[in-house]
C-alpha cells in the first residue's frame, strides 16, 4: 500500500463502491495517513484486563492494570458479584474461582458455565519528526454537554474470528521486532493481533523525550479536561510557581477549553500534548494471550 495521501485514497475508494463501508474507508485512509507523518511505533509498555469467553470472542469485564494481579483483584470482585445474585451451587462455584484468582493467581478461571482469563494488552505509541502522534480526526472525541460527567467508554469484545485489518497487521509486526529485539517474543500460539480502541494521555516535551504525565483516558476530551485541572488547579497549588506564570497557566486552560479539539499548548516555556496511544491483543486459537512469565507481577 502506498502511504501518500493521495494515493492512498485513490487505493482505498474503489470504482465500485457497492459493499463498502464509508466509515471504515475514511478510518483507514486516516490510518494510512498516520503511517506517513508518524512512521515509527515506540512500545511504552503493558496492560492487563479480564475478559469472558461469549459467543463470538471475548468480552472484557473490567478496567485495564497495569500489573497482572490487579486485574486478578478486579475480576475476583466480578466473580463474587456474580456469586452474590446465583445462590446455590453456582454460588460456590464462582467464590472458588474468585478466591483461585485472587490467592492462588490463576489467569483462567472456569466456573458456573462461564469462562475468564487475564488477558494481556500492548501499549504503542506512534512517533515522528514532530514528536508522538496526537488524536486522529476520526477519533470519537465527544465533548459533555455543560454540567454533564462524560460518558464512560463500554468495554469491548475481543472477536475470535474476524479479518486481520491492515492497521493491526502493521502494529504486529512492529511489536514482534520490538519484542525480539527485547527477548520477550510471544508463544507461537498467540500471532493473531487484535486492535482495541485507542487511548489518550497528555506528554509534556523534556529536553530530550516527550514523556507522558497523567493517566490513560477513553477519549482525548478526557485528556484535555484532565490538563485544564493540572493548569487550574494543580500547578498553582502544588508547584507554586511565579505569579505571572500561575497567569499563564490560567490563560492557557481558558485557551484548552475555549478552542476545541486542540492538542498541543505551549506555556511557561513548557509543552504539552494530547498523545494517542494504540492498544492490541494477541489472539490464538484457544483465545486472547494471558500474562506471560517475563511480565512483572506482585503477589
Amino acid at each position: 500500500m502506498t502511504m501518500g495521501d493521495g494515493d492512498a485514497g485513490g487505493r482505498l475508494f474503489p470504482e465500485d463502491l457497492d459493499g463498502v463501508d464509508p466509515v471504515a474507508a475514511v478510518r483507514l485512509a486516516d490510518a494510512c495517513r498516520a503511517l506517513s507523518a508518524y512512521p515509527e511505533l515506540v512500545a511504552v509498555g503493558t496492560l492487563f484486563t479480564a475478559a469472558e469467553h461469549v459467543p463470538g470472542g471475548w468480552q472484557v469485564v473490567c478496567p485495564c492494570d497495569p500489573l497482572p494481579q490487579g486485574v486478578r483483584e478486579l475480576l475476583a470482585g466480578r466473580l463474587e458479584d456474580l456469586a452474590a445474585l446465583a445462590g446455590g451451587a453456582r454460588e460456590d462455584e464462582l467464590l472458588a474461582a474468585a478466591r483461585a484468582v485472587q490467592g492462588e493467581a490463576a489467569d483462567e478461571v472456569a466456573a458456573a458455565g462461564r469462562r475468564f482469563r487475564i488477558v494481556r494488552i500492548e501499549q504503542l505509541v506512534r512517533t515522528g519528526p514532530d514528536g508522538p502522534e496526537p488524536p486522529r480526526p476520526t477519533d470519537p472525541d465527544p465533548r459533555p454537554a455543560a454540567g454533564r460527567a462524560a460518558s464512560v467508554r463500554p468495554y469491548e469484545l475481543l472477536p475470535e474470528d474476524d479479518p486481520v485489518s491492515e492497521p493491526a497487521a502493521e502494529l504486529l509486526c512492529r511489536l514482534l521486532d520490538a519484542a525480539a529485539a527485547a527477548g520477550h517474543e510471544p508463544s507461537g500460539a498467540f500471532l493473531t493481533p487484535v486492535a482495541l480502541a485507542p487511548a489518550f494521555t497528555v506528554a509534556e516535551r523534556s529536553e530530550r523525550r516527550w514523556r507522558p504525565v497523567g493517566r490513560l483516558h477513553g477519549a482525548p476530551q478526557q485528556a484535555r479536561d484532565a490538563l485544564i485541572t493540572y493548569f487550574r488547579h494543580v500547578v498553582p497549588a502544588v508547584e507554586s510557581p511565579a505569579d505571572a506564570d500561575v497567569t499563564r497557566f490560567a490563560e492557557a486552560a481558558e485557551l484548552l477549553e475555549a478552542e476545541s479539539r486542540r492538542n498541543g499548548i505551549a506555556v511557561a516555556g513548557r509543552r504539552f500534548r494530547i498523545v494517542r496511544i494504540e492498544r492490541i491483543t494477541l489472539m490464538g486459537p484457544d483465545g486472547p494471550e494471558p500474562p506471560r512469565p517475563t511480565d512483572f507481577d506482585a503477589r
